[in-house]
């Protein structure tokens, strides 16, 4: 049986989720891949007092209403994409999409920022928080008023010099693999007033371009860049930014085996990047 590849996308019936969609069907028309909408339900305990129902009545109320929130929400979905419903139960949010991954043998989780971001940018709730510590497939985080282009033309992939970073160029070889598409590799560098940016970081540059220049088969240019600034927001700033751009980025040396861990320089990058980001597990292929 061949597999499908498919992405799980976070909805709820509000922006965020609006959002979500929007990232996944960019992805999906990139990787000719299918969209899984889910929203998760929590498991209850009881009925609330007010109801005047029976607890399987009362879910099954909410599992309708759900269920209309999901028919409303594939009408989102362009012609062009495959995209399928589900109303999921579960203790939390991120427990639930992370289920529905392994169910669905899923590549991506899909989330969209949480309302407190500015100026497009990412303010990562709850939700996307838990994923980022917990789960076992990247992650992709939509920033605040993000919408679908016609197409992606370019990835950039944030790559640091500490050992793991061959774990984020294996799965951009994966994602990228016939795509004509740009893709930049490049690397953050804090300097203070009057300092030059170490001459390892561009030498650090040239590896992964060797690297990953053996093992893929896109079909798009290849670049590098080194973005410097007094901190790295502001060498995230400092970079060019299109809006049919996606960046990625892997995960902590301290996350478990197959599990995301968002580090510091990440976290801080979210601050001020204007584009989706990926997370990628530390061993992910």
């Amino acid at each position: 049986m061949t597999r499908t590849a498919n992405y799980v996308v976070a909805y709820e019936a509000t922006e965020r989720g609006r959002e979500a969609i929007e990232l996944g069907i960019a992805l999906a028309r990139l990787t000719d891949s299918e969209l899984r909408i889910c929203l998760v339900l929590p498991q209850s305990t009881g009925v609330p007092a007010k109801v005047p129902t029976s607890a399987a009545d009362y879910e099954g109320i909410i599992a309708q209403q759900a269920q209309l929130w999901l028919d409303e929400a594939i009408q989102k979905v362009p012609a062009d994409v495959t995209a399928t419903t589900h109303v999921l139960w579960a203790e939390s949010t991120s427990e639930g999409l992370i289920e529905a991954a392994q169910a669905f043998d899923s590549d991506r989780i899909v989330v969209g920022a949480a309302r407190s971001g500015l100026l497009q940018r990412f303010s990562i709730g709850s939700v996307a928080n838990a994923l980022l510590h917990a789960s076992p497939v990247p992650v992709a985080l939509a920033p605040r008023g993000y919408r679908a282009p016609e197409r992606i033309s370019r990835i950039t992939c944030a790559i640091g010099t500490r050992s793991g970073w061959q774990a984020l160029l294996d799965s951009m070889v994966s994602i990228s693999e016939g795509l004509d598409v740009e893709l930049r590799f490049v690397t953050l560098v804090e300097v203070g007033a009057g300092e030059s940016r170490p001459v390892t970081s561009d030498e650090h540059l040239l590896t992964v371009l060797d690297y990953f220049s053996e093992r893929e088969k896109t079909e798009g240019i290849l670049s590098t860049e080194v973005a410097e600034g007094p901190t790295v927001e502001a060498a995230v700033e400092a970079l060019g930014w299109r809006d049919d751009e996606i960046a990625f980025v892997g995960s902590s040396r301290l996350a478990s085996p197959s599990r995301i861990f968002l580090g510091t320089t990440a976290n801080r990058m979210l601050h001020s990047l204007p584009v989706p980001l990926i997370v990628v597990p530390n061993d992910a292929a």
